[in-house]
């Protein structure tokens, strides 16, 4: 709101407008009077302006307090031309003037989605109506309100006439709504114009928007959109050029229904479109079920023989296809379906007991949803005899197959079982009689077998020893009626009908052979006046068991007297008491009587007799006035009651004493060692122990244990036992007892990497080389398995030697020996019969030296250049002057002969042979050609020669031998000599030839 100051401007400035056009106004009106207001119209302007001006400065005060702004109205045509049109303000458009902090509404509710609440800011897009539009603006601040009026112009969409409208013949409410052309996701065709069909293709089938494309018919239709004229905002339309398209109809399909006992060969080539009427004959057909008919697109013929000869009866759907001439139609299918039907039922009867009512089902099959009723005779036999039991029939037996399962079940139930014998039968169905005609005759019923129990209790007796009563078993079956055999856990009630009380017994293990079986039944929980019982078994069920009630009559054989007598000690006895546990007798009495007698006689020291009918009693024995000894005491009972079930009238008791009869223990060697291999395969035991003196003895694991141990107890190495010594007539032990402390010998068998070794003779290997292993004592060798001769582990082996090893600990040797299988190769030793003088000039190798070497078969001759060790030398090396050592090898184990050595001289060359000659000239130019003056081949024949050579002044110049064979034309100074004649002597120092003089060229 404004202040005072601002609105006295504020007025002030609009009161001076008012003045002149007041002025102006009262200008005009003296003009008209004088021009005698000739023109009316001029005249109630003039006059409404100044009822204007009047207004507005009585008005003026009130109106410029408005904070909300006043009233307006716009008017806004072709929205859909502009996008700020999307974001337009209300705002703005407030006469007056109007502060912010308000809030705007809509006139109408609807338009509210479009308009922001806060700002006055609306998306005309969105208001896809034409016409007025009322919004206002409310200012809390002075609680005042102003309304902008929109004149909204239309927007019918944009025309669809190139082909983009599409419909298919077969939709009756197509909205045409949908072929307004938009480019503009955020703009929509106005929704309250008007549709009407173009004159060219009027149809009568338009309901406003919605178009009957299906009884119109394939075809183009126009149709014409229009929205209305606004204030200022001319009315506009939109065309609709719609093609309506042929729906594709896949016609209507029937069944063909075929009995599977039919004669099929009449439907071996069923073209399916026999079964289709009104179908357009552009479709394809498909396979719902794969049945192997329909090749490709174009085959419409089935075999409905070969069909149920592969996969038998049922439903087979074959779909035909027709497709759209266009995407806005929809394809169009039809089912035809190939019936071959089939029903097979099979009758389920339960074991029962005799008693129990018949229950008699039959579940139905059924290929395919068929509903059908029958009427049933059947017959109950026996299985085995085949004898019939029982006779029945049924009428209208309805059948209603579920749809997801194609099954049923039918139950007879007859009360009383009509079948008295028990055992195993069968049912079976003699006559099925289709009652509706739509199963072909085709319905079978399986039989079924089901045992009536008769699972038989007894009892073969009265009396019963201990607790239980002894029920028999038998005719106990499994479902198939086989004998049952095996184990099994029933659980029965067992009542007491003499004096009231039941017990439940669970989990009662029982074994059957053959159905046969025998059940412990416990009574002692009962008073013993109890005669007549029954059991009922609960479980398990459906067995035969259940079946059972029995009743029978048992008692358990009375109690017998207990008769105890106690010494206080056996071996040096003070004090003796007799003790009787006497159960009460329901008639007669008990005679006790006891007495004492040496056991080494006969005659009675000690007699006494008590006579009563039941109860506990404790008598002490005076045995003071006996002497030491060895004594028997004889406690006896007669009873003479009348319980039919008691079967022992007299008991007797008996125990023997000493008085002063302790033995002394027995003698042995406190430390004992066992050799374990001695016993293998078993271990010394207790009674191995050797005693010196002793009998009847005990062994203890202690000095103080009471529990002796059994005399084949195992020994343990490191232990030591007890022992004491008894009294054979009363098994007095000796107070003391000797002890013995055990050693055991462990041995271990011999362990080897190698019991079949190889050796080289030339090892010399003996049975310390052997790879014998002894765990923890030494290896002693033998030539036997089990005895043998012992052998110095320095022998020798031999070849195919047999040698056996075994631990030795102690002298303790084991029970076992490790056998060793040795061989040892020996290859022969080369034999040389050649010479060995030969010519280095022949460039002869050991090769051929091995052909005067003589042959062995199975080994590889190899050459050495040494005696032991040394490098091997290959065949093809040429000779020289050195020895050389030929030997065997085995080429297995690289075993060797003994190595013959032959020494090998390359001198003895004939110069004959060999073309020698002594040069008569040289050239020592240093050419590379014949610089140098030797004597080929000399050294071969002549190894000691000696050549000087000397000038014609008979001075030498060279002294040359096989060391030094070459001149190279130099003085004894070194300085080359001039070329001319020389003269030399060769002394040949061989054979006592003469030496040789000539003459040497030198040339340069």
């Amino acid at each position: 709101m404004r202040n005072n100051d601002q609105n006295i401007i504020y007025i002030s400035i609009h009161f001076s407008y008012y003045l002149i056009f007041y002025s102006f106004a009262v200008n005009n009106l003296i003009n008209l009077t004088l021009d005698t207001l000739k023109k009316k119209r001029v005249f109630n302007t003039i006059i409404r302006g100044i009822m204007i001006v009047l207004c507005s400065i009585i008005c003026i005060q009130k109106s410029y307090t408005q904070c909300a702004g006043a009233d307006n109205s716009v008017i806004i045509c072709n929205k859909e031309q502009d996008v700020n049109y999307q974001t337009y303000s209300l705002f703005n458009q407030l006469s007056g003037a109007p502060t912010a902090g308000g809030t705007w509404t809509s006139e109408n509710p609807i338009n509210n989605f479009a308009l922001n609440n806060a700002t006055g800011v609306v998306n005309l897009w969105s208001i896809n109506r034409f016409g007025e539009h009322r919004f206002t603006y409310t200012n809390p601040d002075c609680g005042e309100s102003a309304t902008i009026t929109v004149f909204l112009g239309g927007y019918p969409g944009e025309n669809n006439i190139n082909g983009g409208a599409n419909a298919c013949s077969g939709s009756s409410n197509v909205n045409l709504f949908t072929f307004l052309d938009n480019n503009l996701t955020d703009l929509a065709a106005d929704s309250n114009g008007t549709w009407t069909e173009h004159p060219s293709t009027v149809t009568g089938l338009l309901d406003e928007e919605f178009f009957n494309a299906e009884a119109a018919g394939p075809g183009t239709y126009t149709f014409i959109y229009e929205v209305d004229a606004v204030e200022t905002c001319a009315a506009e339309t939109a065309t609709v050029v719609l093609e309506v398209h042929r729906e594709p109809d896949a016609g209507n399909g029937s069944d063909l229904v075929i009995c599977d006992n039919d004669d099929l060969s009449g439907f071996i080539n069923i073209d399916l479109f026999n079964l289709l009427t009104g179908e357009d004959a552009d479709g394809i057909w498909e396979e719902l079920h794969t049945a192997g008919q329909i090749a490709d697109v174009t085959d419409s013929e089935i075999n409905v023989q070969e069909i149920f000869n592969t996969h038998g009866p049922g439903e087979y759907h074959f779909q035909y296809t027709v497709f759209p001439m266009h995407g806005v139609c929809s394809e169009d299918t039809e089912i035809v379906r190939i019936i071959i039907p089939q029903v097979s039922g099979a009758f389920s009867v339960n074991n029962i007991c005799g008693d129990q009512p018949l229950v008699i089902n039959i579940n139905y099959d059924i290929s395919q949803v068929l509903l059908f009723s029958h009427d049933l005779e059947f017959e109950i036999r026996r299985v085995g005899t085949d004898e019939v039991v029982y006779t029945n029939s049924i009428n209208n037996v309805e059948v209603t197959p579920s749809a997801v399962t194609l099954s049923d079940t039918f139950t007879l139930t007859i009360p009383t079982n009509p079948i008295t014998e028990k055992g195993e039968f069968y049912i079976t169905a003699t006559v099925i009689d289709d009652i509706t005609g739509l199963i072909c005759d085709s319905l079978t019923i399986d039989d079924d077998s089901f045992v009536i129990y008769d699972v038989q209790l007894s009892t073969n007796q009265l009396c019963f020893d201990g607790s239980d009563v002894v029920v028999n078993i038998s005719n106990y079956v499994d479902s198939l009626n086989a004998p049952v055999n095996g184990t099994i856990n029933i659980n029965y009630t067992l009542q007491d009908l003499t004096n009231g009380g039941s017990q439940d017994i669970e989990n009662q293990e029982i074994t059957f052979t053959n159905g046969e079986a025998q059940l412990p039944v416990d009574i002692s929980g009962f008073p013993r006046d109890s005669k007549q019982y029954n059991i009922t078994i609960t479980s398990p069920n459906d067995t035969g068991f259940d079946c059972v009630d029995f009743t029978f009559e048992a008692s358990l054989v009375p109690e017998d007297i207990q008769l105890e007598i106690l010494v206080d000690n056996n071996c040096n006895a003070t004090e003796i008491k007799v003790g009787v546990d006497a159960p009460t007798l329901g008639d007669g009495n008990y005679t006790i009587n006891y007495e004492v007698r040496r056991t080494d006689g006969t005659d009675v020291l000690i007699d006494n007799t008590i006579v009563f009918n039941g109860g506990n009693a404790d008598f002490n024995v005076d045995i003071a006035t006996l002497s030491e000894g060895d004594y028997e005491i004889i406690l006896t009972s007669t009873q003479n009651d009348t319980n039919p079930c008691r079967t022992q009238f007299d008991f007797e008791v008996t125990d023997t004493f000493s008085i002063g009869g302790v033995p002394d223990p027995p003698v042995l060697d406190e430390n004992q060692t066992f050799c374990l291999a001695n016993f293998f395969p078993n271990v010394p035991t207790l009674s191995d122990i050797n005693i010196t003196s002793g009998d009847n003895l005990t062994w203890y694991d202690s000095v103080t244990s009471t529990t002796p141990l059994d005399p084949n107890t195992l020994l343990v190495n490191g232990t030591t036992y007890f022992v004491t010594a008894s009294n054979a007539l009363s098994n007095c032990e000796s107070s003391d007892r000797a002890f013995v402390n055990v050693s055991l010998t462990t041995t271990a068998d011999i362990t080897s990497g190698n019991t079949t070794p190889t050796f080289c003779s030339s090892d010399a290997a003996t049975l310390a080389d052997l790879d014998a292993v002894a765990a923890t004592g030494v290896v002693t060798w033998y030539d036997a398995a089990t005895g043998g001769t012992n052998l110095d582990a320095n022998t020798t082996l031999v070849d195919g030697g047999t040698y056996f090893a075994v631990e030795n600990v102690n002298g303790c040797e084991h029970h076992t020996k490790l056998e060793f299988n040795v061989t040892v190769i020996t290859p022969p030793t080369p034999e040389f019969t050649g010479e060995t003088g030969l010519c280095a000039l022949d460039n002869l190798t050991l090769a051929d030296l091995e052909t005067q070497i003589t042959s062995v078969t199975g080994f590889d001759l190899l050459w050495f250049d040494t005696n032991e060790g040394g490098n091997e030398i290959d065949n093809s090396e040429l000779l020289g002057e050195t020895t050389y050592y030929a030997v065997y090898v085995d080429p297995v184990t690289d075993c060797e002969s003994p190595r013959t050595a032959i020494t090998i001289s390359l001198s003895d060359c004939d110069p004959e042979d060999y073309d020698f000659f002594i040069p008569d000239g040289f050239s020592p130019n240093n050419d590379g050609v014949n610089d140098l003056y030797f004597i080929p081949n000399i050294a071969f024949f002549y190894p000691e020669y000696e050549l000087e050579i000397f000038n014609r002044y008979g001075q030498s110049l060279f002294k040359g031998n096989l060391s030094r064979p070459q001149w190279n034309g130099t003085n004894a100074s070194g300085s080359e000599v001039t070329s001319g004649v020389y003269f030399y002597i060769l002394r040949y120092n061989k054979d006592n030839l003469t030496p040789k003089q000539g003459r040497i060229y030198l040339s340069k």
